[in-house]
Formats: structure tokens, sequence, C-alpha cells
């Protein structure tokens, strides 16, 4: 009597190898888990953004971080406006007058994961007809990310 495995055995072996292997990566959706971390910074990135308004506006007499150099106006954006330092952006980083958001509030500018530069962080703020600060970003999953504090 001969042992071994008959063909027919080896390829249901291999089948169902096969469609576990493909229940598992689907399942894992790796694409999925990394957009939903990359969300996951943003929210904290746009977290430590309105942690640093909150710390400058308490240490200067209620006054948002504003960059026109006149400390009798502000103009801190009142309709959703870019983060950065390009052209159309608020400087946040650069904000204030003494003491700039960056380096005394933040060590640096946080940035999108997927798109932010310097120029454009990717991520929005303004101040609410409440006179709330709202920080919103563009999500992959959780579409899109406000933070109103």
């Amino acid at each position: 009597m001969r042992k071994g495995f008959t063909l027919i055995e080896l390829l249901v072996t291999i089948a169902i190898i096969g469609i576990l292997a493909t229940v598992s990566i689907s399942a894992l959706n790796p694409q999925r888990q990394l957009a939903k971390a990359r969300d996951t910074q943003r929210k904290t990135d746009i977290y430590s953004i309105a942690s640093a308004i909150y710390q400058f506006a308490s240490e200067h007499s209620g006054d948002l971080p504003d960059t026109d150099g006149n400390p009798l106006t502000s103009n801190f954006p009142t309709s959703p406006t870019c983060v950065g330092t390009g052209g159309g952006c608020f400087n946040l980083g650069a904000a204030g007058d003494t003491e700039p958001v960056v380096p005394t509030y933040m060590a640096a500018m946080p940035k999108d994961p997927k798109t932010g530069t310097d120029a454009n962080t990717g991520y929005l703020v303004n101040k609410d007809a409440n006179g709330r600060i709202v920080l919103t970003a563009t999500g992959e999953v959780d579409n899109p990310i406000t933070v109103t504090k």
C-alpha cells in the first residue's frame, strides 16, 4: 500500500487556504486601517492647535493670536481659512505680537499626515459667530473632522 496524498486532497487543501487568506486580508483591510490612523493623527493635530490658541488667549487677556501687528485690532479669520505660510493662508505659527504661537505654545505647527506642507498644513481655522474657535480637517474615513472649542 502506498502512502501519500491524492491530487484531489491537495487541491482542496490549497483552495481552503486560499479562501481563508482572502477572507482574512479583506477583513483586516490595511488601507482602511492606515486611513483611520491618519484621521486619528488629524484629530490630535487640531486638538493641539486649539489648545495652543486657547493657551495664547488665556495669557493675553482673551485676545486671539493675529498677524496684523496692531494689538487693538485682530485679523484672526472669521471664515474657514487654511493654516500655513502660503498666500491666502493664516500664518498661525507666526501669529502673536511678542510671543509667536510657534515655538512659544507649540514646538512646531502640525501638518496633515498625507497632504500637509508648511505653505498649507491641510487644516482650516476660524472664529465662529459665537466666538468659538473652529478647526477642521479633511479626513479619509471620518469626513470632515471638526473641533469646536
